[in-house]
Protein backbone atom coordinates (compact mmCIF):
# COMPACT_ATOMS: atom_id res chain seq x y z
CA UNK A 1 0.00 0.00 0.00
CA UNK A 2 1.62 3.40 -0.87
CA UNK A 3 1.81 6.51 1.20
CA UNK A 4 -1.07 8.12 -0.09
CA UNK A 5 -3.62 5.30 -0.25
CA UNK A 6 -2.28 4.73 3.11
CA UNK A 7 -3.20 8.40 4.79
CA UNK A 8 -6.71 8.00 3.08
CA UNK A 9 -7.55 4.55 4.54
CA UNK A 10 -6.37 6.64 8.10
CA UNK A 11 -9.44 9.18 7.54
CA UNK A 12 -11.50 6.28 6.23
CA UNK A 13 -11.21 3.93 8.82
CA UNK A 14 -14.39 3.48 11.19
CA UNK A 15 -16.61 1.25 13.16
CA UNK A 16 -17.62 -0.74 9.66
CA UNK A 17 -14.14 -1.32 8.53
CA UNK A 18 -12.91 -4.53 8.50
CA UNK A 19 -10.32 -4.89 10.74
CA UNK A 20 -12.14 -2.17 13.48
CA UNK A 21 -13.37 -5.52 15.45
CA UNK A 22 -9.54 -6.50 15.65
CA UNK A 23 -8.16 -3.40 17.32
CA UNK A 24 -11.14 -3.10 19.56
CA UNK A 25 -10.31 -6.44 20.56
CA UNK A 26 -6.61 -5.29 20.98
CA UNK A 27 -7.16 -2.47 23.31
CA UNK A 28 -9.75 -4.45 25.08
CA UNK A 29 -7.10 -6.97 25.77
CA UNK A 30 -4.34 -3.97 26.87
CA UNK A 31 -7.07 -2.08 28.97
CA UNK A 32 -7.51 -5.15 31.10
CA UNK A 33 -3.99 -5.80 31.47
CA UNK A 34 -3.22 -4.06 35.36
CA UNK A 35 -0.31 -1.59 34.69
CA UNK A 36 -0.85 0.07 37.99
CA UNK A 37 -2.05 3.57 36.77
CA UNK A 38 -5.89 3.98 35.50
CA UNK A 39 -4.21 6.06 33.06
CA UNK A 40 -2.06 4.17 30.61
CA UNK A 41 1.03 5.08 28.69
CA UNK A 42 2.10 2.87 25.67
CA UNK A 43 4.64 2.48 22.96
CA UNK A 44 4.34 1.17 19.84
CA UNK A 45 7.67 -0.25 18.32
CA UNK A 46 8.96 -2.56 16.50
CA UNK A 47 12.43 -4.74 15.84
CA UNK A 48 13.22 -2.70 12.53
CA UNK A 49 11.64 0.01 10.51
CA UNK A 50 9.38 -0.62 7.79
CA UNK A 51 6.73 -3.36 10.13
CA UNK A 52 3.89 -1.19 10.32
CA UNK A 53 4.21 -0.13 13.67
CA UNK A 54 3.05 3.88 12.94
CA UNK A 55 -0.03 2.22 11.41
CA UNK A 56 -0.92 0.04 14.46
CA UNK A 57 -0.39 3.18 16.66
CA UNK A 58 -2.91 4.97 14.61
CA UNK A 59 -5.68 2.38 14.15
CA UNK A 60 -5.34 2.08 17.74
CA UNK A 61 -6.13 5.42 18.85
CA UNK A 62 -8.59 6.18 16.63
CA UNK A 63 -10.43 3.12 17.48
CA UNK A 64 -10.01 4.30 20.76
CA UNK A 65 -11.85 7.84 20.29
CA UNK A 66 -14.65 6.13 17.80
CA UNK A 67 -15.47 3.67 21.04
CA UNK A 68 -15.65 5.83 23.82
CA UNK A 69 -16.03 9.69 24.67
CA UNK A 70 -12.30 9.58 26.53
CA UNK A 71 -9.51 11.81 24.70
CA UNK A 72 -6.49 10.25 23.31
CA UNK A 73 -3.24 11.35 22.47
CA UNK A 74 -0.46 10.29 20.03
CA UNK A 75 2.66 11.26 20.11
CA UNK A 76 5.82 10.59 17.51
CA UNK A 77 8.70 9.44 19.57
CA UNK A 78 10.51 8.80 16.64
CA UNK A 79 12.88 11.76 15.84
CA UNK A 80 14.67 10.69 13.45
CA UNK A 81 11.88 9.61 11.18
CA UNK A 82 8.72 10.88 12.06
CA UNK A 83 5.86 9.41 10.16
CA UNK A 84 2.95 10.43 12.26
CA UNK A 85 2.46 13.97 10.95
CA UNK A 86 2.39 12.95 6.96
CA UNK A 87 -0.44 10.23 8.57
CA UNK A 88 -2.81 12.67 9.67
CA UNK A 89 -1.81 15.86 6.94
CA UNK A 90 0.27 17.84 9.68
CA UNK A 91 3.03 20.05 9.83
CA UNK A 92 6.09 18.43 11.57
CA UNK A 93 7.12 21.41 12.91
CA UNK A 94 6.26 22.46 17.00
CA UNK A 95 6.25 19.14 18.49
CA UNK A 96 8.06 16.97 21.29
CA UNK A 97 11.24 18.38 20.58
CA UNK A 98 10.45 21.30 21.16
CA UNK A 99 8.88 20.79 23.83
CA UNK A 100 12.07 19.24 25.32
CA UNK A 101 14.11 22.05 23.75
CA UNK A 102 12.02 24.24 25.98
CA UNK A 103 11.11 25.92 22.87
CA UNK A 104 7.27 25.45 23.19
CA UNK A 105 4.64 24.79 25.78
CA UNK A 106 2.78 21.76 25.66
CA UNK A 107 -0.57 23.43 24.60
CA UNK A 108 1.40 24.93 21.70
CA UNK A 109 2.02 21.59 20.39
CA UNK A 110 -1.19 19.81 20.71
CA UNK A 111 -3.21 19.15 17.34
CA UNK A 112 -6.54 18.38 16.77
CA UNK A 113 -7.32 15.75 14.32
CA UNK A 114 -10.22 15.14 12.33
CA UNK A 115 -11.44 12.32 15.03
CA UNK A 116 -13.41 13.56 18.06
CA UNK A 117 -11.17 13.27 20.91
CA UNK A 118 -8.21 12.22 19.54
CA UNK A 119 -4.91 14.85 19.60
CA UNK A 120 -1.69 14.32 18.04
CA UNK A 121 1.56 15.66 19.01
CA UNK A 122 4.14 15.45 16.18
CA UNK A 123 7.87 14.89 16.51
CA UNK A 124 8.73 18.36 15.89
CA UNK A 125 12.20 19.16 13.94
CA UNK A 126 15.58 17.36 15.88
CA UNK A 127 17.93 15.48 14.05
CA UNK A 128 21.13 16.12 15.97
CA UNK A 129 21.49 13.68 18.81
CA UNK A 130 17.77 12.54 19.69
CA UNK A 131 18.93 10.11 22.67
CA UNK A 132 20.53 12.46 24.11
CA UNK A 133 17.27 15.41 23.55
CA UNK A 134 14.95 12.56 25.57
CA UNK A 135 16.91 13.04 29.05
CA UNK A 136 14.97 10.99 31.51
CA UNK A 137 13.68 13.59 33.72
CA UNK A 138 12.34 15.64 31.51
CA UNK A 139 10.78 12.77 29.34
CA UNK A 140 8.93 11.56 32.00
CA UNK A 141 8.02 14.79 33.79
CA UNK A 142 6.77 15.68 30.25
CA UNK A 143 4.28 12.16 30.40
CA UNK A 144 3.80 12.42 33.67
CA UNK A 145 1.88 16.06 32.65
CA UNK A 146 0.18 14.60 30.04
CA UNK A 147 -0.76 11.61 31.99
CA UNK A 148 -3.17 14.63 33.87
CA UNK A 149 -5.24 14.86 30.66
CA UNK A 150 -5.78 11.68 28.51
CA UNK A 151 -7.34 7.97 28.90
CA UNK A 152 -4.49 6.62 26.73
CA UNK A 153 -1.28 7.92 25.84
CA UNK A 154 0.16 5.97 22.68
CA UNK A 155 3.97 6.99 21.52
CA UNK A 156 4.53 5.74 18.10
CA UNK A 157 8.60 4.84 18.98
CA UNK A 158 11.42 4.15 17.21
CA UNK A 159 12.38 0.85 15.97
CA UNK A 160 14.64 -1.30 18.57
CA UNK A 161 17.35 -2.56 16.88
CA UNK A 162 19.08 0.35 14.64
CA UNK A 163 18.84 2.78 17.50
CA UNK A 164 18.84 3.20 21.25
CA UNK A 165 16.07 6.18 21.46
CA UNK A 166 13.29 3.24 22.16
CA UNK A 167 15.21 2.17 25.07
CA UNK A 168 15.30 5.68 26.94
CA UNK A 169 11.34 6.14 26.15
CA UNK A 170 10.66 2.79 27.34
CA UNK A 171 11.90 4.04 30.75
CA UNK A 172 8.77 6.63 30.95
CA UNK A 173 5.80 4.12 29.50
CA UNK A 174 3.88 1.61 31.22
CA UNK A 175 4.13 -0.85 28.34
CA UNK A 176 5.59 -2.06 24.83
CA UNK A 177 3.95 -3.57 22.23
CA UNK A 178 5.76 -4.46 19.24
CA UNK A 179 4.62 -5.25 15.71
CA UNK A 180 5.78 -7.74 13.74
CA UNK A 181 5.38 -8.11 9.96
CA UNK A 182 4.93 -11.03 8.74
CA UNK A 183 7.60 -12.36 6.70
CA UNK A 184 10.01 -9.46 6.47
CA UNK A 185 12.18 -9.72 9.59
CA UNK A 186 14.07 -12.85 10.46
CA UNK A 187 13.14 -14.42 13.48
CA UNK A 188 16.50 -13.96 14.97
CA UNK A 189 16.04 -9.99 14.33
CA UNK A 190 12.83 -10.33 16.42
CA UNK A 191 14.21 -12.15 19.45
CA UNK A 192 16.80 -9.99 19.53
CA UNK A 193 14.50 -7.20 19.66
CA UNK A 194 12.69 -8.95 22.52
CA UNK A 195 15.77 -9.72 24.31
CA UNK A 196 17.03 -6.23 24.29
CA UNK A 197 13.77 -5.14 25.94
CA UNK A 198 13.36 -7.80 28.57
CA UNK A 199 17.44 -7.63 29.39
CA UNK A 200 16.69 -4.09 30.18
CA UNK A 201 13.84 -4.42 31.98
CA UNK A 202 11.31 -2.54 29.75
CA UNK A 203 7.53 -3.87 30.16
CA UNK A 204 6.66 -5.49 27.25
CA UNK A 205 3.30 -6.42 27.02
CA UNK A 206 3.21 -8.32 23.78
CA UNK A 207 3.68 -8.56 20.07
CA UNK A 208 1.22 -7.39 17.48
CA UNK A 209 1.34 -9.87 13.66
CA UNK A 210 1.04 -7.50 11.14
CA UNK A 211 -0.68 -10.27 8.45
CA UNK A 212 -0.74 -10.44 4.82
CA UNK A 213 -4.50 -9.27 4.55
CA UNK A 214 -4.92 -7.71 7.80
CA UNK A 215 -3.24 -4.75 9.70
CA UNK A 216 -4.00 -6.37 13.12
CA UNK A 217 -4.66 -10.68 12.94
CA UNK A 218 -3.03 -11.59 15.84
CA UNK A 219 -1.77 -10.64 19.47
CA UNK A 220 0.91 -12.65 21.24
CA UNK A 221 1.65 -12.49 25.05
CA UNK A 222 4.58 -11.20 26.53
CA UNK A 223 7.30 -14.14 26.08
CA UNK A 224 5.30 -15.78 22.79
CA UNK A 225 8.45 -16.67 20.86
CA UNK A 226 7.13 -18.41 18.03
CA UNK A 227 6.23 -16.29 14.73
CA UNK A 228 4.04 -17.93 11.41
CA UNK A 229 5.43 -15.82 8.42
CA UNK A 230 3.53 -15.17 4.97
CA UNK A 231 4.34 -12.58 2.25
CA UNK A 232 2.72 -9.80 3.30
CA UNK A 233 1.80 -6.42 0.70
CA UNK A 234 0.63 -4.38 4.06
CA UNK A 235 2.79 -1.53 5.40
Amino acid sequence: MNERALNNSIYQFNENSPCFSDFYQLLSKLAARDFGEHKKVLMVTSATEGEGKTTVASYLAITGTLSSSDYFVLIDGDLRKPQLHKRFGLSRDGGLADILLNKKRLTEVIHKTAFRNLHLITAGRYEDKPFQLLQLNETKELINHIRLYYKLILIDGPPIIPVSDALRLAEVVDGILMVVKAGKTPRTVIKRAIDVLTESGCPLVGVVLNDRNQVLPYYYQQRYYRYNYSPTNHD
